[in-house]
């Protein structure tokens, strides 16, 4: 049974992988980045290429997901298709900075990482989809918490101040977090210059649709010293691509 359920994680991962390299890759590369044996790995893509979820590459070594993986999810949320409007919003952001861009919405305590634009610029976050980070300490999850009550959110400050993260991150001042939230939906975005990265920050902002009935928001990551001398510019650009994406739609469906 381990040895089943292994192996299933093992698929996601490589899934996942795809999704964010967004290229082919060999088998000698998807073993190293993701740390497994270069046997075991070969027979895993193998496995996916006869199943008909990986394809080889011009090369015939290489591998790249096929239609079907993208059409797995398609039907449990429209939104995240493709052609959907967020995404080529997110593609757009992308170009227009060279940053990496991220969707998240709030799983829990955390944010979960639905999709990730890479960067093309010096300054590459090592994120993915799947990535998770606190509601409490992160700045993508911070906007998504100043769409939640105020106990909620006491709740999982108490929460973060009596785990393990508190040592390694800090203890959270209740009263510091609140006016912090209190801030972002005053101002409907946040920019955060010291991230999880070394030298990097994020400008975030709350998106105006929801994903299964859970809020969404997207962020620009990059360097610290560009946002920290560039705030408003990016603050701009994220609330021109959501307006210009995303606003008609919520208009018409209102």
């Amino acid at each position: 049974m381990a040895r089943t359920v292994k192996s299933a994680i093992r698929v996601l991962e490589v899934l996942e992988l795809f999704d964010r390299l967004q290229r082919e890759a060999s088998v000698v590369e998807v073993a190293r980045e993701l740390g497994y044996p270069v046997s075991s790995t070969s027979m895993l893509l193998a496995n996916l290429l006869e199943r008909g979820y990986l394809r080889h590459g011009a090369d015939q070594r290489s591998y790249f997901p096929t239609p079907r993986v993208t059409l797995l999810g398609s039907w449990v949320e429209p939104l995240l298709k493709p052609q959907a409007e967020v995404m080529r919003m997110m593609a757009e952001l992308g170009e227009a900075t060279g940053d990496t861009i991220i969707l998240a919405a709030p799983t829990r305590d955390q944010a979960q990482y639905l999709h990730v634009v890479p960067a093309t610029s010096t300054m590459r976050m090592h994120v993915g989809p799947g990535t998770m980070r606190q509601l409490v300490s992160s700045g993508l999850g911070r906007i998504l918490l100043s769409t939640m009550p105020d106990d909620k959110v006491r709740q999982l400050a108490l929460r973060h101040n009596d785990g393990p993260l508190a040592q390694k991150e800090g203890r959270i001042s209740l009263a510091a977090l609140q006016r912090e939230l209190a801030g972002i939906r005053t101002r409907g975005y946040s920019v955060v210059l010291r991230g999880v990265t070394p030298g990097a920050g994020l400008a975030g902002m709350l998106l105006p649709i929801k994903l299964g009935g859970l809020p969404l928001a997207v962020g620009i990551g990059g360097w610290a010293r560009d946002m920290r001398s560039h705030q408003q510019a990016y603050v701009d650009l994220l609330r021109a691509a959501v307006d210009r994406h995303l606003r008609p739609h919520v208009r018409s469906a209102a």
